[in-house]
């Protein structure tokens, strides 16, 4: 398939691109750990409706442990999910064994994506061949296994970013292994060396040897004694080094582009501007982690919960705060506008702040009391026709 064809077609750099070796470029790693550590960060709540409009926090619930505390005795939610969503980013899909308990889901444990080969099968059901650490395959199915895709290209299974950027990644890895060899070779030429009369060629061994010794690698920034009239000429940086300084900034910009994560997220600040960063806080929130944000909502309450009348939902508001200013100004429009939908108290819980006896009203605006009912209010009364 095409998929197969871009994993094993060789880069035009000539090194060697998988979803371990592309961690060795920053820009690789930077993407990849904004988008699972923003999606491990966040509060994952478990919710029980109680009608078609009130819903509460499952504290209680069963899955509230396995989702929003710790999904197996040695990891944390948090830990869980950085992991998965980095597979899922790197090699396209992320997995979990799932342990059972009276028929309930009571632990995920994860499986590396390596060991597990998914497949569709004409009778439209997912398998799962897993292979274990002493090199054993067992067959399973959805039941028992947790199933976290990346984007898909024929539904069921998600294929890798690294996969179809490997181009991208590879020339970033190139220039970086060609600036790693041009300072590694220790004599960097940062000029040329004149004398006024011809050297013979032993005489260049030796000064060459020399130089090399006494100037090159860890000495390179060492005082050069000069002999016999010999002159030093500095050389400038070229219009060829500056584009390739340019070229590397680029693939940064490339490599962000492939994991939809805005370059200022990964310290790439050549063009950014900071007067509309908190816009660009949010974009990188609604366009990038949600769609992550959704694939671990719908794969929770699909495959672990399973019921209509519990869900769980991961809660962005931490990423989505404004300043102190900001907050307060849009709190005092929700809970004392003209069209009033929060408590004082449900703002005291947004902000971590302990709930306060008769805060749990809302203010209801004088011009909202109206009706049939109301009193006229005395001091605008019109005194009588003819009075």
């Amino acid at each position: 398939s095409e998929y197969l064809r871009r994993a094993i077609e060789p880069t035009w750099a000539g090194v060697s691109v998988n979803a371990d070796t592309a961690l060795g470029t920053s820009a690789v790693f930077a993407c990849t750990r904004v988008i699972a550590e923003d999606i491990g960060k966040l509060p994952f709540l478990v919710y029980k409706q109680n009608g078609a409009r009130e819903r509460e926090r499952a504290v209680m619930s069963p899955f509230w442990r396995l989702i929003h505390d710790r999904p197996n005795n040695y990891q944390t939610s948090q830990q869980f999910r950085e992991y998965l969503t980095a597979s899922a980013l790197l090699r396209g899909n992320g997995y979990a064994l799932k342990t059972y308990t009276n028929n309930q889901v009571t632990e995920l444990l994860p499986l590396h994506p390596d060991n597990v080969r998914a497949e569709l099968t004409p009778d439209w059901e997912m398998v799962y061949h897993v292979t274990d650490n002493k090199g054993k395959t067992e067959k399973l199915t959805r039941r028992d296994v947790f199933h976290l895709p990346g984007l898909t290209i024929d539904g069921p299974i998600g294929v890798s970013v690294v996969s179809y950027a490997r181009q991208t990644i590879g020339n970033a890895l190139g220039a970086a292994r060609h600036s790693g060899t041009f300072f590694g070779n220790g004599m960097k030429p940062s000029g040329t060396l004149t004398h006024k009369d011809k050297l013979s060629a032993d005489a260049q061994k030796r000064l060459k040897e020399q130089l090399l010794n006494n100037h090159g690698g860890a000495s390179s920034n060492s005082l050069l004694v000069l002999e016999e009239g010999m002159t030093f000429a500095p050389i400038t940086m070229t219009n060829t080094d500056s584009q390739f300084l340019e070229s590397r900034a680029f693939e940064v910009v490339e490599i962000c582009r492939w994991f939809r994560v805005p370059p200022h997220k990964v310290a790439e600040l050549s063009r950014a501007t900071f007067s509309n960063i908190e816009h660009q806080a949010i974009e990188h929130v609604t366009d990038c982690l949600m769609p992550w944000g959704n694939r671990w909502e719908m794969g929770y309450n699909q495959q672990i919960i399973g019921t209509n009348s519990t869900f769980a939902e991961l809660l962005y508001d931490a990423l989505l705060r404004g300043t102190t200013l900001d907050r307060y100004q849009s709190y005092q429009l929700a809970a004392g506008g003209q069209a009033p939908f929060m408590s004082r108290n449900e703002i005291r819980k947004r902000e971590n702040l302990s709930p306060l006896p008769g805060l749990d009203e809302m203010l209801i605006p004088g011009n909202m009391t109206g009706g049939q009912n109301q009193q006229p209010n005395q001091n605008n009364q019109q005194p009588p026709a003819g009075g």
